[in-house]
């Protein structure tokens, strides 16, 4: 946790721009919580022409980028991990802004489960670190 699913239309990205984006959304999220990057999770699906709508109409062109982290941020931090997102979004992968759709969900950490261990809300990292690190081999940091 966090989970950052992205949908885009079959061919757009190459191998490298996965690559290329994966690390964008982790650093970006890593900038705007001081989470560990281990903890960083990103999918890649591509949307088959004819299964994207928007306003009821078909597109082929609509880019979805969904993530789901844990409750406790504040607005500026979410709005500017989204912004950051798409931004490096555009600039990875040549598409326009406007055809990308982002936005964050939160999630309460009491029943979120990584490493066989529900997490800790936002602030109490440092003693579940402490209190897990058997569980978490080796893994440190400062959020989630």
């Amino acid at each position: 946790m966090p989970l950052y699913q992205c949908a885009s239309p079959i061919g757009l990205l190459t191998e490298t721009m996965k690559s290329e984006l994966a690390q964008a959304i982790t650093d970006a999220h890593v900038a705007a919580t001081e989470a560990s990057r281990e903890f960083v999770h990103v999918v890649f699906s591509a949307v088959p022409e004819g299964a994207a709508y928007s306003a009821g109409q078909l597109n082929t062109t609509l880019s979805l980028i969904s993530g789901s982290i844990r409750t406790g941020r504040s607005i500026e931090v979410k709005q500017q991990l989204v912004k950051t997102i798409v931004e490096s979004w555009s600039q990875i992968t040549g598409q326009p802004i406007a055809q990308v759709v982002a936005g964050v969900t939160e999630i309460q950490p009491e029943v979120i489960m990584e490493h066989g261990l529900f997490l800790p809300r936002p602030g109490d990292e440092a003693e579940w670190f402490s209190a897990n690190k058997d569980a978490l081999h080796g893994i440190h940091g400062a959020g989630l």
